[in-house]
């Protein structure tokens, strides 16, 4: 009987430390006084709009405006398709320092299609990426970008806190001509 308990107190142990590597949950609210677009009670998603701020425990999340680009000279999008960048402001409001990686952290679909963060794309908007280390207090301004089609309308970006976490910010954006 005693034997049988120290591997049934270690696999118990080991249990537990790996439950908490697992996702972790930080559902985003509206910030600054902004109301729900929309919210399913049973999801850990919330939808935003452009203009709309979504608050997470450590990070701020703003998208701040979007921009339609056919390119430049020597860098343009692919036939039939434009380059677009959304502007967010990424606020740091935990007493640690956070590390943004626009890779890990954001998807995009436009019209329901998953899209790949674009390179190119990005070139045409350099006020900034939204990669970095973030110091506790501290903001940062920069864009993600995607090539899309030409005739795509809606913009969807979804943005979580942590790579690890579970729940995200879904960013609804009505594509400009």
């Amino acid at each position: 009987m005693k034997k049988l308990i120290a591997p049934l107190l270690a696999l118990a142990l080991a249990a537990a430390m790996l439950a908490g590597c697992g996702a972790t949950s930080d559902t985003p609210s509206h910030g600054d006084g902004d109301a729900p677009a929309s919210s399913s009670p049973s999801s850990k998603d919330e939808t935003f709009k452009l203009g709309e701020t979504a608050v997470f425990k450590s990070l701020k999340i703003s998208a701040n405006k979007i921009e339609r680009s056919g390119g430049s000279e020597y860098n343009e999008p692919g036939a039939g398709n434009v380059f677009l960048g959304v502007q967010f402001t990424i606020e740091n409001v935990s007493d640690e320092e956070q590390t943004i990686s626009s890779y890990l952290l954001f998807e995009a679909y436009a019209d329901d299609v998953k899209l790949d963060q674009s390179i190119w794309a990005s070139v045409e908007f350099s006020d900034g990426t939204l990669d970095g280390s973030l110091s506790p207090g501290k903001k940062m301004t920069g864009y993600y970008a995607v090539e899309v089609p030409d005739d795509a309308e809606v913009l969807e970006l979804e943005v979580k806190s942590s790579w690890l976490s579970s729940s995200k910010a879904i960013f609804v954006i009505d594509i400009p001509e």
